[in-house]
């Protein structure tokens, strides 16, 4: 007598022997949750697994988290950032778990050190040094800073390099995604220790001129760059002098111009001959 396959006889067992499986592992995916933001979820996927691993479909899995504070997860596996911190998150089925560890890191502020910058002299410079922290206060050592001026006039930036231009303040921004930071900057020249002027020639003869250079020096004997002057003449019927310090000989005699800059000044004593 021939036996008959009975196909849904056989689908009876197979599910019977699904349902009878027992879970030995449980694999979970992805093996890491990294979140950034407030309120950033991922969904867990869960699967209990046989020793041979087979999908044990019908087995139930359970969720925890071990710290809520950090990230929360639902019964579906949805895992929810809530503050920056290191959290993970617990799969059970039975006595069989595994877990997949969480780490939250909001980007919360930017901190600098050293702010406010006086930068002192024209071409001295400084260098920000800054990091962007999470709301834990952690570092967060993947975010990258750029930085603005205000007034590339007073202070250029160069990457995390300010460079003083002109007297003057002016804010400089540090920026990474959404976070911003100002920083406020000041270039001031050095106290001026003496004046001179590089050159003063010997006489000079009715309607010529001659511009006469004055210098600031600081107390290293290095000239300032930036120093204003004023320039004064003892007699203006002998000669004249203009707000660049030119002088121009009027008439025959013997005339002192004086240069005054950064609360020092220097004289030089000029012979005007007739022509």
């Amino acid at each position: 007598m021939k036996r008959l396959f009975n196909p849904l006889m056989a689908a009876s067992v197979v599910m019977l022997a699904s349902a009878c499986a027992k879970v030995e592992r449980i694999e979970v995916k992805p093996a890491k949750v990294e979140l950034s933001e407030a309120g950033q979820a991922v969904a867990l996927s869960a699967r209990a697994l046989t020793k041979d691993g087979e999908p044990v479909e019908k087995a139930e899995l359970a969720f925890t988290s071990s710290d809520a504070k950090v990230a929360t997860v639902d019964a579906t596996g949805k895992v929810s950032a809530v503050k920056s911190g290191s959290a993970s998150i617990s799969i059970k089925s039975g006595e069989v778990s595994a877990t997949a560890p969480v780490e939250v890191v909001i980007p919360s502020a930017i901190t600098v050190k050293g702010a406010p910058f006086t930068l002192t002299g024209l071409g001295s410079e400084a260098v920000v040094e800054a990091e962007v922290q999470d709301d834990a206060g952690r570092p967060v050592k993947t975010a990258k800073l750029e930085y603005s001026s205000a007034d590339a006039n007073v202070v250029e930036v160069d990457g995390n390099r300010l460079i003083a231009k002109a007297v003057g303040s002016t804010t400089v921004t540090a920026t990474s995604g959404k976070l911003t930071q100002a920083i406020e900057v000041t270039v001031k020249l050095p106290d001026v220790d003496a004046v001179a002027f590089e050159t003063v020639p010997a006489t000079l003869k009715v309607g010529e001129s001659a511009t006469l250079a004055a210098v600031a020096k600081g107390t290293d004997g290095a000239a300032i760059k930036g120093v204003s002057f004023t320039y004064t003449t003892s007699d203006e019927k002998i000669a004249t002098v203009d707000a660049s310090g030119t002088v121009t000989a009027v008439k025959a005699g013997a005339v002192t111009i004086k240069a005054e800059g950064g609360s020092k000044a220097t004289e030089a004593k000029l012979t005007i001959k007739k022509k």
